[in-house]
């Protein structure tokens, strides 16, 4: 019997899983994730992907940990070794309308914002864990990595009683066929569990 083969989102630029790379020039919100521990992840607006050389160029603000630290930068990145990159997306369009349309305004006087990428939770070798803190409370800009390195990018983030209710967010992960696949929710719930790590992208990256 012939193997199936299921076509892959044309907004994916490349997937390990899939062995997948779709050479080009490409602009937008673009999200790169990287392969690791350090739940590496490339947030940018163009990208350049050549078969020859073989690179990736991409300037954007990087987000990862190191020794249970969060740090944040933004820079341009050469990427030389095609293993070291879990999945790269181009965000659909209308996804990314839709999440612009439902953002709260930046004066909205309850929300509370931290001026420099922070990390509320990060399960591993490092255990990072202040949820307490602010509990309750309307965070912004809440980015969650989960264990199936599946991510969640919010608008918005309220935590009660251990639950993580995120508004307005795009989500991005392999379904059972392992195909990429990303969506736009107005609110999803999820067990803490679920994440390997949340961060708040700081305002100094805006």
């Amino acid at each position: 019997m012939n193997e199936i083969q299921i076509e892959q989102s044309p907004y994916v630029i490349i997937d390990k899983n899939q062995n997948l790379k779709r050479y080009g020039q490409y602009s937008g919100g673009i999200l790169t994730k990287l392969m690791g521990s350090t739940n590496s992840l490339i947030f940018s607006e163009k990208l350049i992907l050549s078969e020859d050389p073989p690179n990736l160029v991409l300037n954007g603000l990087h987000v990862w940990f190191e020794n249970g630290k969060i740090h944040s930068n933004e820079r341009e990145s050469v990427i030389n070794n095609f293993d070291d990159i879990d999945y790269c997306i181009q965000i659909k369009p209308d996804l990314v309308k839709e999440f612009d349309s439902a953002r709260f305004s930046a004066h909205y006087p309850h929300i509370v914002r931290f001026l420099t990428t922070s990390c509320l939770y990060l399960d591993g070798e490092y255990k990072i864990d202040h949820l307490e803190f602010v509990s309750g409370e309307i965070l912004n800009r809440p980015v969650g990595i989960g264990h199936d390195n599946g991510i969640i990018l919010g608008d918005r983030l309220v935590i009660d009683e251990g639950r993580l209710i995120f508004y307005d967010c795009i989500l991005i992960g392999r379904e059972e066929n392992q195909q990429i696949k990303q969506t736009y929710e107005h609110f999803l719930t999820i067990p803490l569990e679920f994440l390997s790590s949340l961060i708040l992208l700081g305002n100094e990256n805006f």
